[in-house]
C-alpha cells in the first residue's frame, strides 16, 4: 500500500494547500471577494478536531481509497439540513469505508448509515467517483489497482522474510521419482524440525538415496527489484501520477520537474478542488444565500518567461507600453509617453502618398475631361512626382 499512499498524498496535500475564496455575485455576474464571511471560518475550522486543510486531505483520501466521501453537517448536537439563511455549526468527515449508503425510492429519500445511526441524505455532503456498473455508488482507484497492490505486498513480505532468515532464500527440491506419501511426510517433518528457522541456519542437509536435488532460490530469479518498479509504475498510472512528482526520476533537470508538477496540478489537483467547491456550493452555501459562491485561488505558478515573451512580441503592435507595465504592477510613464503605440519606419505612410491626397482621376481621358480651373491648375503644379524605388519615409 506504500505506493498507493504516496500517490494519494501527492494529490491530497497540494489540493489542501490551495486557498479558498468566497465571492458575492451580483445580477450582472460580477464577482467581489468577501474575505471575512462566516462561511470561510467554517471551511477553515470545520470542527474542534480538524482544520480545513486536514478535512480536504481526508476528503481526497476517501475519494481515492473508497471512491466516496461523506461529510455530516451538524447544528449543535443534531444533524442539520440546509435552509435559506441558516448555516451548519460543524462539518464532520465520516470514515467513508464505514458508511453505508441506502438508495431510497428517490435520491432525496436515501439515507446514510454510520455507527448504527441513519442520517438523511440532505444532512450529508456526499461525493463520489461514479462506478459505471452502478452510478449511484463510487468506485475507488484502489479497486482498479487491487491486483497490482496485492502483488507488491506479496513481494515486500517475501523480502522481509528473506532478510529475517539471515538473507538465506528458500530451497526447491526436485526428484526424478515420485515419493510415497509416507516418505514425503517423514521428509517434510524432518526438514521442518531440523532445517527451518533462524536457529537451524547453516546446518548440514542430508538427502537419502540422492533422489532429491536442492535448488536455492535467489532474488535474481524472482527479478525482485524490476518487479517492484513495474508494480509501482502501474499503481502510479492508476492514480495518474508521474514518478517525477514524488521525486522518483533520474537525470531530470528543473524544466522537466516543473513540467511534471504543472501537468499533475492540471490533471489531478485542480479537478479535485473544482469538484470540492462545487459540492460545497450546491450542498449548503447557495441554499443559505444564492448570491454567494465558494471558489479558490489558482494554484498554478505564473510562467514568467512566457509572459515576458508575450509582452515583448505585442508591445507597440496592439499593446501600449503603459498596458505592458500594468501587467507587472508598474506605474504609467510620465507625460503619456507610454499611452501610444510607436510604429517602425516602414509602417509609416509614404510621403508622396500623403502629398497626393485622395486618389484622383485614373485615366488620361478623365484628366482631359476635367474642366480647367485656377484652383486645380495650381494644385497640379504643386504635386511632386514619386521617386522611383522609394517605398516610405519617416514622418512626424
Amino acid at each position: 500500500m506504500g505506493w498507493a499512499f504516496t500517490a494519494n498524498d501527492s494529490i491530497a496535500r497540494p489540493m489542501a494547500r490551495i486557498r479558498l475564496v468566497l465571492y458575492r455575485v451580483n445580477k450582472k455576474g460580477e464577482r467581489e471577494k468577501d474575505p471575512h464571511h462566516e462561511i470561510l471560518d467554517l471551511m477553515n475550522r470545520p470542527n474542534g478536531a480538524l482544520q480545513g486543510k486536514q478535512m480536504r486531505r481526508l476528503h481526497v483520501g476517501y475519494m481515492n481509497f473508497a471512491g466516496e466521501s461523506y461529510t455530516l453537517m451538524m447544528k449543535g448536537d443534531k444533524y442539520f439540513e440546509p435552509k435559506a439563511g441558516q448555516l451548519p455549526d460543524l462539518l464532520h468527515v465520516l470514515p467513508a469505508h464505514l458508511c453505508e449508503f441506502k438508495l431510497g425510492d428517490t435520491y432525496s429519500k436515501s439515507i446514510v448509515r454510520f455507527n448504527n445511526t441513519d442520517y438523511p441524505i440532505a444532512a450529508v455532503i456526499r461525493d463520489l467517483d461514479p462506478d459505471p456498473r452502478n452510478p449511484y455508488f463510487g468506485q475507488s482507484r484502489i479497486t482498479a489497482s487491487a491486483a497490482s497492490i496485492d502483488t507488491d505486498e506479496q513481494m515486500k513480505n517475501w523480502n522481509r522474510r528473506f532478510f529475517a532468515n539471515n538473507a538465506r532464500p528458500g530451497l526447491i527440491f526436485s526428484t526424478n521419482e515420485k515419493m510415497s506419501d509416507e516418505s514425503y511426510e517423514r521428509w517434510k517433518k524432518q526438514f521442518k524440525d531440523e532445517h527451518t528457522g533462524t536457529e537451524n541456519a547453516y546446518k548440514n542437509l542430508l538427502i537419502e538415496n540422492g533422489d532429491a536435488k536442492p535448488y536455492m532460490v535467489n532474488q535474481q530469479d524472482l527479478d525482485f527489484l524490476n518487479s517492484r518498479k513495474f508494480t509501482r509504475d502501474e499503481i502510479f498510472a492508476m492514480f495518474q501520477v508521474s514518478p517525477a512528482v514524488v521525486g522518483m526520476v533520474e537525470n531530470a533537470n528543473r524544466s522537466i520537474m516543473d513540467g511534471a508538477i504543472y501537468t499533475h496540478t492540471i490533471n489531478n489537483v485542480i479537478p479535485r478542488m473544482e469538484d470540492f467547491v462545487k459540492l460545497m456550493n450546491t450542498s449548503f452555501i447557495q441554499v443559505f444565500d444564492p448570491t454567494l459562491e465558494l471558489g479558490f485561488e489558482n494554484p498554478l505558478p505564473e510562467d514568467k518567461e512566457a509572459k515576458l515573451n508575450q509582452v515583448d512580441k505585442v508591445v507597440n503592435k496592439w499593446l501600449t507600453i503603459d498596458e505592458a507595465r500594468e501587467e507587472y504592477g508598474m506605474e504609467p510613464l510620465d507625460g503619456d509617453l507610454g499611452a501610444m503605440i510607436y510604429a517602425q519606419d516602414n509602417l509609416a505612410a509614404p510621403l508622396d502618398r500623403i502629398a497626393e491626397g485622395p486618389p484622383g482621376p485614373t485615366t488620361k481621358d478623365d484628366v482631359d475631361d476635367e474642366p480647367a480651373t485656377p484652383a486645380n491648375e495650381e494644385g497640379k503644379k504643386g504635386v511632386p512626382k514619386p521617386s522611383p524605388g522609394r517605398s516610405s519615409l519617416t514622418t512626424k
